[in-house]
C-alpha cells in the first residue's frame, strides 16, 4: 500500500558559497517521502519568477506532487544564505517572500483530505498569512491524518504563542534536545514532554540527540536508539533532520513500533548526511542496504 505524506511550508533556494540547491524543510520532507516510496506532496508558494519555476520543475522531475504549489505575482521565491561554522550549517533567511503568503486554497485542502500524514514546522508561521493557512489546513487534517510537527527554531522567528498553538494541534512532535530546553523555557513548562503527553493531544514526542541517536516518549514509556556512525567528509548536515522526519513518518503510518521507526530514521538520516545538500540523490541500492 502507498501512503501519502503532505508537507506544508517553505520551499526555497539554499544559496551556498559555490552553488544554489533546492531546500526548505517541508519541501525536503516531501522529497524524501517520495524517495522512500510514499506519495510526497508539498503545499507552498513560489514567486512568478524563474527561481519559482525552477523549483517546481526540480520537484516535478523527482515525482513530488506539486499540485499544492501556489504562484505569487507580488513576492519573490524564497532564498536562504547558507554558511558553515565548524561543520554546522548557519542560515540567513530572507523575509517577505512568496512562502510567507501561503493560502488555504481548495487544492491545498484537497491534498490534506487525502493525506495519511501531515508534516509541518514553525518557521513558515513567522507571517500572519501563512500561519493562518497552516492552521486552517491542520483543522481539516485532524482525525484524518497523523499530524507531525517539526519544531525548527530559527531566531528571530520564534514566538511562544505560535509554538503552543502548534503543539496543541499535533499528534507527534519532533525536537532536538536543545529545542526541548528552549521551548520549556519559552512556555514555562519545566517538564515539557510530560505536559505535552498529559495535557495536550500529542501522543508521541521524538527527541533527537545528533550523533548520539534519538528517542520517542509516549504515555507508555520511552524508547531510545543510538546514533549511526558514518563518514560525512563528502557530505553535510543540511536537511538531515528533515530526512529523519520523512523516514520516521514513513514507518509510523505503517504502524511500525517506535523503536523500529527510530532505527530506520537514524539509518536514513545518516545516509543523507554522507551527501551534499538537502535533496541528494539516493539510489535503490542505498535504500535496500539501510532497509535490511
Amino acid at each position: 500500500m502507498t501512503y501519502k505524506t503532505v508537507a506544508i511550508g517553505e520551499v526555497l533556494w539554499d544559496l551556498f558559497p559555490d552553488e544554489r540547491r533546492p531546500g526548505g524543510a517541508p519541501s525536503n520532507v516531501a522529497y524524501h517521502a517520495t524517495l522512500l516510496g510514499d506519495r510526497g506532496a508539498i503545499v507552498t508558494r513560489v514567486g512568478a519568477d524563474v527561481d519559482g519555476e525552477d523549483l517546481i520543475t526540480f520537484l516535478e522531475k523527482r515525482s513530488v506532487d506539486v499540485s499544492g504549489v501556489q504562484r505569487d505575482k507580488e513576492h519573490p521565491t524564497g532564498t536562504v544564505q547558507v554558511s558553515f561554522v565548524e561543520g554546522e550549517p548557519h542560515y540567513v533567511i530572507v523575509e517577505n517572500v512568496a512562502w510567507d503568503f501561503i493560502e488555504p486554497t481548495e487544492a491545498a485542502m484537497a491534498l490534506v483530505r487525502e493525506a495519511d500524514a501531515i508534516c509541518y514546522g514553525t518557521l513558515v508561521q513567522r507571517s500572519p498569512a501563512s500561519r493562518h493557512a497552516v492552521h486552517e489546513l491542520l483543522l481539516e487534517a485532524r482525525g484524518r491524518a497523523l499530524v507531525v510537527l517539526d519544531v525548527n527554531l530559527r531566531p528571530p522567528f520564534v514566538d511562544a504563542r505560535v509554538l503552543e498553538a502548534s503543539l496543541k494541534r499535533s499528534d507527534m512532535v519532533k525536537m532536538s534536545a536543545a529545542e526541548v530546553e528552549t521551548v520549556s523555557d519559552l512556555l514555562g513548562k519545566p517538564d515539557l514532554i510530560a505536559w505535552l503527553l498529559e495535557e495536550t493531544e500529542v501522543a508521541q514526542v521524538c527527541t533527537t540527540y545528533g550523533k548520539d541517536g534519538a528517542a520517542i516518549t509516549t504515555k507508555d514509556g520511552r524508547v531510545a536508539v543510538p546514533g549511526v556512525a558514518v563518514d560525512t567528509s563528502d557530505g553535510d548536515f543540511v536537511g538531515v533532520g528533515d530526512s529523519f522526519i520523512a523516514a520516521m513518518t514513513h514507518k509510523l503510518v505503517r504502524e511500525s513500533d517506535p523503536e523500529e521507526a527510530l532505527r530506520f530514521a537514524n539509518r536514513y538520516a545518516a545516509l543523507v548526511a554522507t551527501r551534499r545538500g538537502a535533496m541528494p540523490k539516493i539510489s535503490d541500492v542505498d535504500l535496500a542496504r539501510i532497509s535490511d
